[in-house]
């Protein structure tokens, strides 16, 4: 199903089961958001290819030139307690990083898959760089009622309640392992997964936690992020979402996340070497 913010340049595809679908071609996908530098991975240990195996999968694509800007997975998991959405895969371009398009992009995922089924309120994913964390954050506090895990930095009390659910998740998505309650960092990482495919073919893989050169991403430890939005009624979640999701990407002017990125875009496509994490 699409829907295009024909204002915004924008054209947004959710795909359910994208395996099913012939259509669906990671290997282009991963080729579009590196055309013009190195996409930016929320996790860049995942291989690419891998996003056909997720339940859900949204794409962000120009509707003057189709081009894919950014593409997020997820899937759908449960705890002994509460289902949850768990992030696969987030890959952006280098220039739609700066219209929040991550996080309008969750919040359409959540309209889709609610038309089908419950919509989610609790949504997980593992992060390696703090700026991912921050537009996870960023996401929550778009809704009435959040609670979120790890707590804020000012937050003097840590919230017991999101902390069992951090735990849960931590016992589904990373069996064996156990990360901090005051800051959600895994005490040890596990085995990175490649896919079977070599580091750097469509692998967005990143080795160690930071290069070290100028201009490098700041990295920190794997960590999980939780947002859960159990606490609101449904109806109250869907309009927070409806509102995010149609949010426009820049204040003060017109221009779409699309027509932003084209004015840098060069003319030749490279296949991808390593979609290092922002």
């Amino acid at each position: 199903m699409d829907t295009i913010l024909a204002e915004q340049g924008l054209s947004f595809t959710y795909l359910r089961d994208p395996s099913k679908s012939e259509a669906f071609d990671p290997c282009r996908i991963l080729d579009d958001l590196c055309e013009d530098g190195m996409a930016g991975a929320m996790l860049p240990w995942e291989n690419g290819l891998r996003m056909a195996e997720s339940d859900h999968v949204v794409l962000a694509t120009g509707t003057n030139d189709e081009r894919c800007l950014g593409v997020v997975a997820a899937s759908d998991l449960a705890t002994e307690r509460e289902p949850f959405l768990f992030l696969d895969a987030a890959y952006m371009a280098p220039k739609a990083r700066a219209s929040h398009l991550l996080q309008r992009m969750l919040a359409f995922a959540m309209l889709r898959v609610a038309g089908e089924a419950a919509v989610p309120n609790v949504i997980a994913a593992c992060v390696q760089t703090s700026c991912y964390a921050r537009d996870l954050r960023e996401f929550g506090q778009s809704f009435t009622v959040a609670a979120q895990f790890p707590a804020a930095p000012e937050d003097i009390v840590i919230d017991l309640g999101m902390a069992s659910l951090a735990r849960r998740i931590v016992r589904v998505v990373r069996p064996g392992s156990r990360c901090e309650a005051a800051t959600g960092a895994f005490r040890s990482s596990s085995a990175r997964h490649t896919g079977g495919i070599p580091n750097g073919i469509y692998g967005g893989i990143s080795g160690g936690m930071s290069s070290g050169s100028p201009g490098s991403v700041h990295r920190i430890a794997e960590t999980l992020v939780v947002v859960d939005l159990s606490a609101a009624h449904e109806a109250t979640i869907l309009e927070d979402a409806r509102k995010l999701y149609r949010a426009r990407p820049f204040r003060g002017t017109r221009r779409g996340v699309a027509d932003a990125g084209a004015a840098t875009l060069p003319d030749t496509r490279h296949r991808l070497r390593d979609a290092t994490a922002f």
